[in-house]
């Protein structure tokens, strides 16, 4: 689950005329999580948006709590093309540290055939059964399900959706539902105002996963709201705000900084505060 929570942050800002150009559109954002009040994660994000492909580049770090308590790093990247508007990956993985377990993930995602995951080190035996190579037919890797979702809610201005991913070890969809229009203000962690989308957000079990959960975790298995809104004019939606419970309090995810450079032209929000609440 912690993979799912880092990854949702991967929301991308395009739309269908600009997917169309022949210039590239490059987006910076910087989040900070809060869980029961207290600053636990910062996220860097970097997108290049090119006519016919996407390069999504990822970093995290654990502060404060968790990173005490967890020493949680992530560095993860997906890479793919766009075709007629929809989002076909070809390349994604992560290299992670938790508790000082290192973990490498990568996944291919060929033209034809069934997506194929590799794993370092080999994961040990548990209860989970490998997702059957049938069931991996028609995914993508997380950042391209959350790509495909931020074009699909730009275009019909509505983040009710369901989305089909493969990480590797698990199957399952992202289910976007119980929209509602809201405004948002800016305050001294988001810069961010406006209208926004707001959604429920579950995640489906479709494969792969263990029988028996672990009594350690920290992220319930419960929903998360999360709010969708246009940072910049001319692109489609980015995240600006998750919230969801976990085992330690409510974990808050603002966005604190956007910057985007287009046609010659930067443009950039960022929060007053990001330090400590």
């Amino acid at each position: 689950m912690r993979t799912i929570l880092a990854s949702l942050i991967i929301c991308l800002a395009t739309t269908a005329p600009v997917v169309a150009a022949e210039k590239s559109r490059v987006l910076k954002l910087d989040y900070a999580i809060y869980v029961g009040g207290f600053r636990t994660i910062d996220i860097n994000l970097n997108t290049t948006l090119l006519a016919d492909r996407y390069d999504i580049k990822l970093d995290l770090k654990g502060d404060g709590l968790l990173d005490w308590l967890f020493k949680w790093k992530m560095r993860a990247s997906s890479e793919g093309q766009i075709k007629q508007g929809a989002i076909m990956p070809r390349r994604a993985g992560h290299n992670s540290v938790w508790r000082g377990k290192k973990r490498s993930v990568r996944l291919e995602f060929p033209d034809n055939g069934f997506p194929t995951a590799t794993v370092t080190p080999v994961p040990k035996q548990d209860d989970r059964k490998p997702v059957p190579p049938e069931k991996r037919l028609g995914t993508r890797d997380l950042a391209g399900a959350i790509l495909s979702y931020l074009i699909a809610s730009g275009v019909k201005n509505s983040c009710a959706r369901s989305e089909p991913v493969f990480d590797g070890r698990r199957r399952y969809n992202l289910v976007f539902e119980n929209q509602a229009k809201v405004s948002l203000r800016k305050n001294s962690y988001s810069p961010y105002s406006g209208p926004a989308l707001r959604c429920t957000l579950k995640l489906e079990k479709i494969a792969g996963f263990r029988i028996k959960t672990s009594r350690s975790r920290w992220v319930s298995e419960g929903s998360a709201r999360v709010w969708v809104a246009r940072a910049f004019d001319g692109a489609l939606p980015i995240l600006v705000r998750l919230e969801m419970d976990t085992g330690f309090g409510g974990l808050v995810a603002h966005l604190v900084a956007a910057r985007q450079s287009h046609n010659g032209t930067d443009t950039q929000l960022t929060a007053l505060r990001t330090a400590n609440r």
